[in-house]
C-alpha cells in the first residue's frame, strides 16, 4: 500500500513538473512526446540522414569496420546538437544519443549474434586539461548510453589516457592530423583490455586520425581488429 501511494505521488510530481517545465527537443525546441525524452521522435526519425557502415573508407589493417548513425550536417541541427553536448554539459542528450546509436548499430547487424560477442566499449579519452575545462568527456557519456542499451562492458575510467595535449585538428590536412595525434594515448589498465574485442565510441568521424591512432594502440595490445562506432560521419 505504501509503495502504491509513493508511486502515485511520484507520478503526480512528474506530471506537474512536466506541466511547469515541459521537456523540449534539444534539436527543434518543440515539446517531446515522452517524459525525460530530450530528442523528439520526428527529429530521431527524419531530421538527419542515415549513414550506416562506411564501405568506401580505406581503413587501416587494425580496424575491421566503421559505423556512423548519421551524416554530419555542417551548420545544421546535428552540428549544433553535438556542439551543445561537448561544451554545454547536456549529459542527458549525450546518453540518449548513445542509446540511439546502440539501437542503430544493432539494427545494422544481426542483434542475436552481435549481442553475444560482448565487446568492450572504449570512448575516446580526453586530455586532463580539457577534462578540467569541460567538466566531462562527451564520448564517455555517449558510451554510457550505448552500454545502457546493449549491456556491454564499459572500459574503466582511466584505463586509457590521453597523455598528449594536442592542438586542435581543425584546418589541418590528413597528414598533419596524423602527425599531431601520434603518441597521444597510453594504456594504463591492461588487465581489462587484453583478449577483448573492442568498439571505440566517439561523437564525429572526420579524417579518422584520432580514432585510428587509438585503434592502433589497442589492436597491438589485444591482437584483434577494432571497430569504430560514431554518432556522425563527415
Amino acid at each position: 500500500m505504501v509503495h502504491t501511494v509513493m508511486n502515485i505521488m511520484k507520478y503526480i510530481g512528474s506530471s506537474l513538473s512536466e506541466l511547469v517545465f515541459p521537456v523540449t527537443c534539444a534539436c527543434c525546441g518543440i515539446k517531446t512526446e515522452e517524459i525525460h525524452q530530450t530528442i523528439c521522435n520526428w527529429c530521431r526519425r527524419s531530421r538527419f540522414e542515415y549513414a550506416g557502415e562506411d564501405i568506401a573508407e580505406i581503413l587501416p589493417e587494425t580496424i575491421s569496420s566503421l559505423f556512423s548513425m548519421w551524416f554530419f550536417d555542417k551548420g545544421g541541427y546535428l552540428q549544433q546538437l553535438l556542439h551543445n553536448l561537448k561544451y554545454n554539459h547536456l549529459k542527458g542528450v549525450g546518453r540518449e544519443l548513445g542509446r540511439l546509436l546502440a539501437a542503430s548499430y544493432l539494427r545494422a547487424n544481426d542483434p542475436e549474434n552481435i549481442l553475444q560477442i560482448n565487446p568492450l566499449i572504449v570512448p575516446v579519452p580526453l586530455h586532463k586539461s580539457r577534462m578540467r575545462k569541460r567538466g566531462y568527456n562527451q564520448a564517455r557519456v555517449l558510451a554510457e548510453g550505448f552500454c545502457e542499451l546493449t549491456n556491454w562492458d564499459l572500459v574503466n575510467d582511466g584505463a586509457i589516457a590521453r597523455i598528449k595535449n594536442t592542438a586542435t585538428q581543425t584546418g589541418l590536412t590528413s597528414r598533419k592530423r596524423s602527425e599531431n595525434i601520434r603518441g597521444a594515448f597510453a594504456v594504463q589498465g591492461k588487465e581489462q583490455l587484453q583478449d577483448q574485442l573492442i568498439i571505440i565510441i566517439d561523437d564525429v568521424f572526420t579524417t579518422g586520425a584520432t580514432t585510428f591512432e587509438l585503434a592502433h594502440l589497442l589492436s597491438e595490445l589485444t591482437n584483434e581488429k577494432v571497430k569504430i562506432v560514431t554518432v556522425a560521419r563527415v
